[in-house]
């Protein structure tokens, strides 16, 4: 192709590509701000607005992804998912909506199995990626602590930790927390304690790792100790100290306490408040 047919060629492109762009952003507006963002995610007008924008966009991911959110939000899983899949099948940028797949997967849908899949090859493309905070590997070891392969799961939390330590950070609360949960899990009394209080350290109120360092002692038969913490959980979780993860406020994660945990262990224990 001669030089100027070749300039011609890819100023059509150019021009085309804008004009898409621009088009994209006009449905977006007509749809999207002045369509479906005006309605609760809840609300059938919410989808007839976002399938109005699909029948002009129908390869557009992130039409696809905000299809499927509703759905999550609703715990109906298996009509999100099909809607979720669409978004990974044409996100140009790869690991976006894989990485959102993956932790529905995970913290919501409570696919483990399907989770970890799509988490290794998240890893094996990005191995410092994060979504909604976390590492992908810190979802790895939550993958594996709920499909009781305990051996396994040290290995990913610790790459997690390590990575926000390389980043300037400590590693986080939740981290802490669930290493404390394998140990706990394994039986290994000591280091489950040492990694709950360690994860106190940073959230004094945290109910969870209170009630779960009172169920430790419990089993080590240290009553007096294991009633203290037992107290503190019950106090702490009334006044709404747990899982504080934005996402926590549809869907319980691995290991959250209820009310009634606690209480058993009160009657158990023959405590009268």
């Amino acid at each position: 192709m001669k030089p100027k047919y070749l300039k011609l060629f890819f100023l059509i492109i150019s021009i085309n590509l804008f004009s898409q762009e621009e088009n994209k952003e006009e449905i977006y507006n007509k749809y999207l701000r002045n369509g479906a963002y005006k309605y609760s995610y809840y609300r059938p007008e919410y989808q007839t607005y976002i399938d109005s924008a699909l029948v002009l966009l129908p390869k557009n991911a992130f039409l696809w992804q905000q299809k499927a959110m509703p759905y999550f939000k609703r715990k109906k899983y298996e009509l999100g998912m099909q809607y979720i899949d669409k978004a990974v099948l044409y996100d140009d940028k790869y690991d976006k909506y894989l990485s959102y797949r993956a932790f529905i997967k995970c913290i919501f849908q409570k696919n483990y199995n399907d989770a970890l899949t799509d988490f290794d090859v998240l890893i094996s493309h990005y191995n410092k990626g994060l979504i909604m905070d976390h590492y992908f590997y810190f979802y790895k070891a939550l993958c594996l602590i709920q499909l009781n392969r305990y051996e396994e799961a040290p290995k990913y939390m610790n790459l997690s930790m390590e990575l926000n330590i390389q980043n300037g950070g400590t590693p986080h609360y939740l981290e802490l927390f669930y290493m404390g949960i394998i140990f706990y899990e394994k039986r290994q009394y000591t280091e489950a304690i040492q990694y709950f209080d360690k994860s106190l350290e940073q959230y004094p109120n945290f109910s969870d790792a209170q009630f779960y360092k009172a169920e430790t002692y419990y089993f080590m038969h240290q009553k007096k100790e294991a009633l203290e913490y037992f107290i503190k959980a019950k106090e702490n979780l009334d006044k709404g100290y747990s899982i504080n993860e934005d996402n926590a406020f549809y869907e319980d994660y691995p290991y959250q306490i209820k009310k009634w945990m606690i209480k058993n262990y009160f009657d158990i224990l023959d405590y009268h408040q």
